[in-house]
């Protein structure tokens, strides 16, 4: 078994999903950048705002916080090495350099996805339970969330990542995407070894990604009884708008990549949309939870006028 996991960690991966790109490798290199360069500078804003201005620290903007985290975490194991490949048009990447790729995004996006089942029910509490809400929802009670879904996120990765490594194959492995894809690879390697583990595994996580969708639907629908019910038209319309963005993000989490796969569900097209799936959340998300967003608005001016008056006083009087 040693030396079969010793074999298996030794294997390259051939990446090609580039190779048919000869004509568009430098525009997308740079639009990869770009992207990339945005993702990181908004996501790095915003927890810094958070983290500065005290009116922010609350479980709304605790927990956006840490979304806007992972969402960095995510384009960081995946466009640096995109960029590294996109010019040459292909790739190698060892086996394990892959897996390490493939468990630390699924980590992430666990994680993500159990941080959006938590902003659903806070929401629903904001909205449904405005009295109770502070006893209901607090930072302590965040943090206690936030931990837990990193272990659960962990311990079924750290699982996945053994398997993974554990397995024989028996001809070279390559893939027809831009990165270590885990459906993509399995799909067109030959395995030699068990794959029950992997497949039993995998739904366990399948069921991980389906509860808390059914959860955020349950939020969601009590949320809108709530806001029909409401008498005040200007009630309804604040009610709506403290819930619309996190409502915006979910339906890209969940109702894009499920598009994807009904609508471009092999070839091409497929990779395209799964790639932009991949890409966009994480360089949109920070927009649309700051663009009407006036507490941010107002943590931005106190930043930018503190930082003016620092640099007021630092500069020599002549």
């Amino acid at each position: 078994m040693i030396q079969q996991i010793n074999e298996t960690i030794a294997a390259e991966v051939l990446i090609l999903g580039f190779e048919s790109l000869t004509n568009y490798k430098v525009p997308l290199f740079l639009f990869l950048l770009m992207i990339y360069t945005l993702t990181c500078l908004e996501n790095i804003l915003i927890i810094f705002l958070v983290f500065k201005n005290h009116h922010l620290h609350t479980p709304m903007y605790f927990l956006i916080s840490n979304l806007l985290f992972c969402e960095m975490t995510f384009s960081t194991a995946m466009v640096p090495s995109m960029l590294h490949f996109v010019l040459p048009g292909k790739g190698v990447i060892y086996y394990l350099d892959c897996v390490v790729q493939i468990c630390i995004m699924g980590v992430v996006t666990m994680v993500e996805i159990f941080l959006l089942t938590l902003m659903s029910y806070d929401r629903y509490l904001a909205i449904c339970q405005p009295l109770r809400y502070p006893a209901l929802m607090h930072n302590t009670l965040c943090l206690h969330f936030i931990i837990g879904f990193w272990l659960i996120s962990l311990v079924i990765n750290v699982i996945m990542f053994y398997l993974l490594i554990s397995l024989e194959f028996c001809s070279s492995l390559r893939t027809d995407y831009f990165f270590c894809d885990f459906t993509a690879l399995l799909s067109t390697a030959c395995i030699v070894s068990d794959v029950k583990p992997l497949i039993r595994l995998g739904l366990v996580t399948s069921i991980l990604f389906n509860l808390p969708f059914g959860l955020i639907v349950l939020s969601y629908s009590l949320i809108i009884f709530a806001i029909l019910r409401m008498s005040s038209a200007s009630g309804q319309q604040k009610a709506f708008s403290t819930c619309s963005s996190h409502l915006l993000v979910v339906s890209i989490y969940f109702i894009v990549p499920f598009s994807s796969n009904v609508v471009f569900y092999t070839g091409d097209s497929y990779k395209w949309s799964s790639i932009v799936y991949y890409l966009v959340p994480p360089v949109v998300n920070p927009i649309i939870y700051t663009l009407r967003n006036q507490e941010v608005h107002k943590a931005l001016q106190i930043t930018l006028n503190d930082v003016k008056q620092h640099v007021i006083i630092k500069m020599p009087s002549k």
